[in-house]
């Protein structure tokens, strides 16, 4: 079976970014498919550099990989993304079109666009096209203050309702994305749940990087690690005002992981504090960051408080998760819900910093809590959300949809 897998910001193991498009592909190719991923230029992949035409194509453990010659960067601005984005429908329409024997096509968001080239290639080929949720795109941005109602809202509105009605599938990677597309008209057997997960192989074997440690000089503190994206959603502000907090505790020190538009500001928010605890480490390849989380002892998983926030299940907590951290959450929903039922963290009040900074001293006081917690969370993710069990999930889906007959366009109602 062939499969046509399109995600903009593909990213393998030796960038720093999310890694499932890759550890799923690579599940598949172990199976028997033939996957051919179409992606762009990602600032944390791995193709920066290496594209001079319009495309170019490589084979990355038995993955076909066209990357469209696109750029784009967490510092890019709305002009730049929005460019970014309709570029990458324009190549990936092509590069898609041009792919022989396709039994699917599979597009994964975000961007919400990458719906365009899925629904085309599916169409103009006669074959099913799945649509994978990983944001709820507008509404989520809406929510979060991150996007103002008017027509580019309205439009984003538009394609999205055209993409639950024309896929033959809806992934969702959270159950709370799911209850909330069921809401809007979304049929329940149009939709399956599967988590993003992490990849059990490079975690199966943790040795915690001393030499990332030290670079830092970190040695010797309880490191409470927050490790992802600086974006206006993630509003990691909270964590820098928690800092202050901690000011006194020369034995905790706080580590912000990654890269983002926010950073700039976060860096320079803790110099006006004069805070010496927070840390701002440059990102590391994918293969780095199992040494560079097990060598702390306390994460963050931190969002901007918002009502769409309580639907997520975020990326960076399976990689806590296999890291055998205790996740200390601030929202409530689907995130705080799985982590109270697993006994796998604690959750904070996202008005008050001040609590952030006591969870933090609590699990420091208490090690073998904290270590405790970690266990369970370690034990659960290998046992549950390892990626090669659910790229299973994912081609009995695949499977289903290619036996079914072609369904009505007008299958759902989405409000």
């Amino acid at each position: 079976m062939k499969l046509l897998y399109i995600h903009q910001h593909f990213v393998t193991n030796e960038g720093h970014g999310g890694t499932r498009s890759y550890n799923v592909s690579r599940a598949l190719v172990r199976h028997g498919w033939d996957v051919t991923v179409i992606t762009g230029i990602f600032d944390q992949g791995p193709f920066v550099g290496k594209v001079r035409g319009l495309f170019h194509t490589e084979w990355i453990d038995g993955i076909k990989v066209v990357v469209c010659n696109v750029r784009y960067s967490n510092y890019q601005g709305f002009l730049g993304r929005l460019w970014a984005f309709a570029g990458f429908v324009m190549l990936a329409t092509i590069a898609a079109l041009r792919e022989r024997a396709v039994d699917l096509v599979f597009a994964t968001s975000t961007p919400l666009t990458v719906g365009w080239p899925g629904l085309i290639a599916g169409y103009a080929k006669r074959r099913p096209f799945v649509f994978e949720v990983r944001d709820i795109w507008p509404e989520d941005l809406l929510l979060a203050g991150a996007m103002k109602p008017g027509v580019f809202a309205a439009v984003m509105t538009w394609m999205e309702r055209l993409f639950y009605k024309k896929a033959s599938r809806v992934l969702t990677v959270s159950p709370g994305f799911t209850r909330r597309l069921a809401e809007r008209g979304v049929p329940l057997w149009v939709l399956e749940t599967i988590p993003l997960g992490g990849d059990g192989e490079i975690y199966a074997d943790l040795r915690p990087d001393t030499t990332w440690i030290e670079r830092y000089g970190l040695s010797g503190k309880t490191i409470a690690i927050y490790a992802g994206a600086h974006g206006y959603v993630n509003g990691l502000e909270y964590v820098v005002k928690a800092a202050e907090h901690l000011r006194d505790r020369q034995d905790i020190a706080i580590v912000l992981l990654g890269d983002g538009q926010q950073k700039p500001a976060l860096r320079q928010m803790a110099e006006d504090r004069g805070l010496s605890n927070v840390v701002f480490a440059d990102p590391v390849a994918r293969s780095r960051v199992p040494g560079a989380l097990s060598a702390c002892q306390i994460a963050l998983m931190i969002l901007r408080d918002s009502p769409g926030m309580a639907r997520v299940l975020p990326n960076k907590l399976f990689d806590y998760m296999f890291a055998g951290l205790p996740t200390v959450v601030n929202f409530a929903g689907t995130t705080q819900e799985l982590v109270d039922s697993l006994g796998a963290g604690v959750g904070c009040d996202p008005h008050d910093p001040a609590d952030l900074a006591r969870q933090i001293s609590h699990l420091a006081d208490h090690p073998d809590r904290c270590r405790a917690m970690g266990q369970i969370a370690r034990e659960t993710a290998l046992e549950k959300f390892d990626r090669r069990r659910l790229a299973e999930h994912i081609m009995a889906v695949f499977e289903t949809c290619r036996r079914e007959r072609p369904r009505r366009a007008d299958h759902c109602r989405v409000r």
